[in-house]
């Protein structure tokens, strides 16, 4: 077998060979030129490919939206109706922001608006009503309108009378006086009509019988006979007449009446005046050394000043517990005193802002004193009949408000004593 495959070995490699020298023998072919294209003309355009179906992913197992989405699309609905709510409610304070902002541009910024002040404009009245006249034609160089020498009628004099009117009161009016026509020729009464009454009065020569009888009491006077036939005219008028018929007293003689009684009782409200300032102030000695309090004298009036040294909270009516002490020393003093009390209050021409309680300076200056008031009528000092309660806001200002020192006494609370009490 081995020999076989060697022999055969043998004869291929023979034929390789002779294969091989075979074509080295043979002669070279001359290289032909190869023929040129032809121009091809051009086709219908190459179909498009054709779409291959398109490959559907398979499905999620369970089917719909993943479980977070549904969580996540309720939150977000909620807080898009929260904001909307918060929105609705944000209600803005215009005149408050336009209070505040102007503060602020007066204070930090500049004057953007100028003021344009500009004539007020009418109707010319002249203007509207003039007309032209006719002009006639004159070789003369001055032009002027045809006149008249006619005289205009004259203007109506406007009359002024005192008579009355034809009016249902004037003929009453005539009636009283025609039946008081002596007594007001001698000048004893004056007699005028008044709102549709007809009023009587009596001149100070009149007095009403006050030189005679008791001058002491007004119950013990007696009335002169003049007096008397007077009031007897005015009852026989009066039944005559439908209009109203009154009598009063001449206003010099109410006044010298009143002068002689208010005299005595000025002199005995300042003695009285004068008696309790010395005792508040006597009882006040360490407050006033303090400069929390102050006490003075006007006439009949005995005034506390209050100094606001921390007394309420800013922008409140709040009182401070530290003010309760000074408050308790003020009730104390105040406990004596038989006058009408009046408690205001007083702030500077800071305008109130950030504040839902108090709009302006008027409710924060009549809350703090009423503030003061129910503290001294709770406690006892002052009865809840003999108190009053003001607010001046800045319209009462005893310091400029310029700076903080003036704006600090503004700041305060007055308490005035005033009289008897009932």
């Amino acid at each position: 077998m081995a020999e076989d495959d060697n022999k055969d070995d043998e004869r291929v490699e023979d034929e390789v060979a002779e294969a091989a020298e075979a074509e080295a023998s043979a002669p070279e072919e001359p290289e032909v030129a190869a023929p040129e294209e032809e121009e091809v003309p051009p086709g219908p355009p190459p179909e498009p490919p054709e779409e291959l179906p398109p490959v559907e992913c398979p499905k999620c197992p369970g089917g719909g939206a993943p479980a977070w989405m549904a969580t996540f699309a309720d939150m977000a609905t909620l807080l898009m109706a929260f904001f909307v709510l918060l929105l609705s409610f944000a209600a803005m304070n215009v005149p408050k922001f336009k209070e505040v902002s102007g503060s602020m541009n007066d204070r930090m910024g500049v004057q953007r608006v100028v003021p344009v002040v500009e004539p007020p404009t009418a109707d010319n009245i002249i203007a509207d009503q003039f007309s032209q006249a006719k002009v006639q034609p004159t070789a003369l160089k001055t032009i002027s309108e045809q006149t008249t020498d006619e005289e205009q009628p004259p203007d109506p004099e406007l009359k002024i009378t005192n008579k009355p009117s034809n009016t249902p009161n004037s003929t009453d009016l005539e009636k009283v006086r025609s039946a008081l026509n002596e007594e007001i020729t001698r000048g004893q009464v004056e007699v005028t009509e008044t709102d549709g009454k007809i009023s009587v009065a009596m001149t100070p020569n009149q007095k009403d019988g006050e030189n005679q009888g008791d001058a002491g009491s007004d119950s013990g006077q007696r009335l002169d006979e003049d007096t008397v036939a007077l009031f007897a005219k005015v009852a026989q008028a009066q039944a005559e007449v439908v209009s109203e018929v009154q009598v009063l007293r001449s206003p010099s003689v109410q006044a010298e009446s009143f002068d002689s009684a208010s005299g005595s009782e000025s002199t005995e409200g300042e003695d009285i005046a004068q008696s309790e300032f010395e005792q508040i102030r006597s009882r006040l000695t360490t407050e006033i050394a303090n400069g929390q309090v102050n006490v003075e004298r006007i006439n009949d009036e005995v005034k506390i000043s209050l100094a606001d040294q921390g007394a309420f909270v800013s922008g409140s009516a709040d009182l401070r517990s530290s003010f309760y002490t000074v408050l308790t020393s003020v009730g104390q003093a105040l406990g004596e005193s038989s006058g009408q009390v009046t408690v205001a209050g007083h702030t500077d021409n800071v305008p109130v802002a950030f504040s839902e309680r108090f709009q302006s300076n008027w409710d924060l200056s009549a809350a703090r004193s009423a503030s003061v008031a129910d503290y001294l009528v709770g406690e006892g000092f002052i009865m809840p009949g003999a108190v009053t309660v003001t607010g001046f806001a800045d319209t009462v200002p005893i310091a400029s408000n310029d700076n903080a020192a003036g704006r600090a006494q503004n700041r305060r609370i007055e308490i005035t004593i005033k009289g008897k009490a009932g």
